[in-house]
């Protein structure tokens, strides 16, 4: 048994294209920046209806070996991330009634380790009456 784990696996449908350096860009620093959709929800029991939760991950995709796997990666590809979360912070001024403050924003992203690109399920999905 480990002490601690930071593992995670979400599985979704690409929000944009691969954000991918140019060739020439490619460094051992380099990484490709992926934007990953998952649904979840809940079930009103008053209404007895589902109401559905879509969330984007910023998955980021470190080294050259990611960089040109990912490169053909488009809008509504298919894939399954495995990774470990990171959550950083950073502080930017905002500034209230003419007075400057510092505020601390804290950001998560996906390190991913794995990462797959599926074939597109035969799902149909209800968009309701007005299709």
């Amino acid at each position: 048994m480990q002490l601690f784990e930071n593992t995670l696996k979400l599985r979704g449908f690409l929000t944009k294209d691969a954000e991918v350096p140019t060739s020439d860009g490619i460094t051992e620093d380099a990484f490709a920046v992926l934007f990953l959709a998952t649904m979840s929800g809940t079930w009103d029991v008053a209404t007895n209806e589902w109401t559905p939760r879509i969330t984007t991950h910023r998955v980021v995709c470190p080294g050259p070996w990611f960089c040109g796997f990912t490169r053909g990666m488009r809008r509504g590809d298919y894939v399954e991330v495995e990774g470990e979360l990171y959550v950083h912070d950073y502080e930017r001024p905002v500034v209230v009634e003419g007075e400057r403050f510092s505020a601390k924003r804290y950001v998560g992203e996906v390190r991913a380790l794995v990462v797959r690109k599926l074939e597109r399920p035969m799902v149909v999905v209800d968009t309701g009456e007005d299709g």
